[in-house]
């Protein structure tokens, strides 16, 4: 009827070992950054410096990859003709009311 596979493995098993792998590498990592960091304490603000830089870096790509792309915009022919609508601007009108409220 059954048979017993000694060659499956657990759905888990796999997932398990990678994350136990990763967590141990992460805490390694961090237990060696902090002895570069008792041995060096000035590696904190290299750290921190290039975390800034790097940032930096990132958002004036952006910028300059918006204002391209807003150049690129603007020198197209269909984008220079400027749009035009006509929208009905009076709404409904309204009257003030007063609202009594009574209570006993």
């Amino acid at each position: 009827m059954f048979e017993r596979n000694s060659n499956n493995k657990d759905i888990f098993d796999e997932g398990y070992k990678s994350l136990q792998k990763g967590i141990l590498l992460f805490g390694g990592s961090l237990v060696a950054l902090a002895i570069l960091i008792f041995m060096f304490p000035a590696l904190i603000g290299f750290i921190f410096a290039a975390f800034i830089l790097l940032a930096g870096a990132a958002v004036l790509t952006v910028g300059w990859k918006i204002w391209r792309f807003k150049k690129h915009l603007g020198s197209s022919e269909e984008w220079s003709i400027p749009v035009t609508a006509s929208f009905k601007t009076e709404g409904p009108s309204y009257k003030r009311r007063r609202i009594f409220v009574v209570m006993r």
